[in-house]
């Protein structure tokens, strides 16, 4: 990073623009995890002045440890507490599914079988009708 000005008189933007091109994060991917459009970010390139709290938050997005650039940083920006996060849900159900089910947990080998068979059939005919779907789409072309 080719910067003249000391330490404490960095250019913020062009500090954060050389930290991400650094880390090789995409800034796509940089500005998706920070809640703003890429233009915003690039934009922030261009800024002098921006916030300490939101370089702390990029650092944490891309891994960096700012207090290198700014050694202040840690002494006057309080880190704000993590905010909670909704529990991710493994299961596939969509809105109009309703509500959770229990899942089938088989009790014993033969069940295992038997349900390993319906999910078969289940299985071969969803094929057979996304194979007739694609039929009639190649035949309305």
């Amino acid at each position: 990073m080719q910067q003249t000005e000391t330490k404490t008189g960095l250019h913020r933007g062009e500090t954060i623009k050389e930290a991400i091109k650094a880390s090789g994060v995409a800034v796509g991917v940089v500005a998706e995890k920070l809640g703003i459009s890429r233009k915003t970010l690039y934009n922030k390139f261009k800024e002098s002045s921006i916030p300490y709290s939101f370089i702390l938050k990029l650092g944490e997005v891309i891994h960096h440890d700012f207090a290198n650039e700014f050694p202040h940083l840690g002494k006057t920006v309080k880190k704000e507490a993590p905010k909670p996060q909704a529990p991710s849900s493994n299961n596939l159900l969509l809105p109009f599914d309703g509500g959770p089910q229990e899942p089938y947990k088989p009790n014993n080998m033969k069940e295992c079988e038997q349900e390993l068979v319906k999910l078969q059939q289940k299985y071969i005919a969803l094929l057979e009708n996304f194979n007739e779907l694609l039929l009639k789409t190649s035949q309305s072309k």
